[in-house]
């Protein structure tokens, strides 16, 4: 199974652009084949990737279910695993899969359960898997993971955007999965630094590491879709974030290694 690292935090406050650097470090220290998850609704990893997104995980759970995807004499699971493969965007050093909108009223108990095991076929041919994550974390048990190698919190210098760390932090801890590391990322942090008070809600907080990002111009345009991660020189301190994460030392044995 390839490392897990898990990128959280609410809305806004750098998460995507944390992910996709993450994706980019990976690359670069050779921890390769990647395989980028965008578990956020919003689903913004892509451009920031350099990606276009022609078909999600969601339009692939209502096709199977309404059986719009029914072919005389192909299971539903074979035609998961095709469709899988379809919405897969394929480039240099990394596979980007995004998820989609959230889960309706339907009962989706049954597709879940074929999607689960899928993705898990499919997680066993990379090296390293960074997945951008909602804030509920609700995609993380889909992974059919038993562990994540790190959970990466981000979050601003306000009171908004910690007080949703402290409730995710929180939350990670009664996931049915074993959180290795954790690792808190301020982000786009002022020449007035981050005031006590916004430091507050994390107190209690225990952290592996904890690193801080100032205001960068460079970051800046890649939040806004202007330039995409690998056209741009990341700041220090982010160059650092794969160390935090421990992934540089959890390199997998790959039974089958994608090209």
């Amino acid at each position: 199974m390839s490392a897990i690292v898990a990128v959280t935090g609410k809305g806004g406050v750098g998460k995507s652009t944390m992910a996709a650097c993450l994706v980019r470090l990976a690359i670069e220290r050779g921890l390769t084949p990647v395989l980028a998850v965008d578990a956020d609704p919003n689903s913004t990893l892509a451009p920031m990737l350099g990606q276009t997104v022609t078909a999600t995980i969601s339009e692939i759970r209502e096709e199977v279910l309404k059986e719009k995807a029914n072919v005389t004499g192909i299971s539903k699971e074979r035609i998961l695993d095709m469709k899988l493969a379809e919405c897969t965007v394929e480039s240099k050093g990394f596979d980007l899969l995004t998820m989609g909108h959230p889960e309706g009223p339907t009962c989706y108990c049954y597709v879940n359960t074929l999607l689960r095991g899928a993705l898990s076929s499919m997680r066993a041919n990379y090296q390293t898997t960074i997945v951008d994550n909602e804030a509920g974390m609700e995609h993380l048990s889909r992974m059919n993971t038993d562990n994540i190698d790190c959970m990466v919190f981000v979050t601003e210098p306000t009171i908004s955007s910690t007080w949703a760390v402290k409730r995710i932090f929180d939350l990670s801890a009664g996931l049915p999965v074993e959180v290795r590391r954790r690792v808190l990322v301020w982000n786009k942090i002022k020449a007035h630094g981050i005031p006590e008070s916004v430091r507050g809600p994390l107190n209690g907080c225990q952290f592996d590491e904890v690193i801080e990002v100032p205001v960068d111009e460079n970051m800046e345009l890649l939040s806004i879709g202007t330039r995409d991660v690998f056209a741009l020189p990341l700041p220090g301190p982010v160059n650092r974030l794969l160390d935090a994460c421990g992934v540089h030392a959890q390199r997998q044995n790959l039974s089958m290694m994608k090209g």
